[in-house]
Order: C-alpha cells, then structure tokens, then sequence
C-alpha cells in the first residue's frame, strides 16, 4: 500500500528511485510520552536514496541536543544516524512523487513524498 512521507527538511528524491526509510523509537519514559517531542529524533524519519547513497536526516539524527552548531560554520556531521539511536522500523519503497515546499516562517524547505512498498523481487 503506498504510503506519503513528510518530512521537516529538503529531500529532493526523484521518481522511481528507491528509498529506505527508518523511523526511531521514542526513548522517553511509557508514561512521559505526551505531546510531540519537538526536535526529537523519533519526530521524524532518515530518508536514504539508495541510488544515489544520499542520507537525507535531520540536525536531531545527527548531534546530540541542539541543532549543533550555526549556520555561519560549516558542522562536521556523521554519514549516519547516531548509533544510539534504536531503530523502530526499516521500510524500503519507490518513489511516485516528491514535492519540496519553502516554509518561509522557517526559512527551510519541507519534503513530501509519496512511496510504494517494493515486492518481494525488489519491484
């Protein structure tokens, strides 16, 4: 079943390539979990184009706490999410369409795409 994916940062994937999406658990404690943990790694998921090997992630995926810096110097992020992060779902698919949206409040671009699960050949 296809599925649309939004994100809170630019990933500019073309149609038809393939997509592994990763969504994190929610670390915090059963009975603290109320409200949106804004800038929380588990928000918001690691999109990877695997025809490319372009990760597409968030500041929160990247550092620990704040968004790791400003924008006058250039941060030193990982190729990867942080290893301790724990994973909650792996998800790969293609994608049908893509969809960038400057949020000019934000001054940063959005990210909608819409997915299709791949078969059992890969499809």
């Amino acid at each position: 079943m296809e599925r649309s994916i939004a994100v809170n940062y630019p990933a500019a994937i073309p149609v038809g390539h393939i997509v592994e999406l990763t969504r994190f658990a929610d670390p915090r404690p059963e009975r603290k979990r109320r409200g949106v943990g804004d800038s929380q790694a588990y928000t918001v998921p690691v999109l990877h184009d695997l025809d490319t090997g372009i990760r597409y992630m968030n500041h929160a995926h990247a550092s620990i706490g704040g968004n790791g810096g400003n924008s006058f110097v250039a941060n030193r992020y990982p190729f990867e999410p942080l290893a301790e992060l724990e994973a909650a779902e792996v998800w790969r698919g293609r994608v049908l369409a893509c969809t960038l949206v400057m949020v000019e409040g934000l001054e940063n671009q959005h990210t909608v795409l819409r997915l299709a699960p791949l078969g059992e050949d890969g499809r």
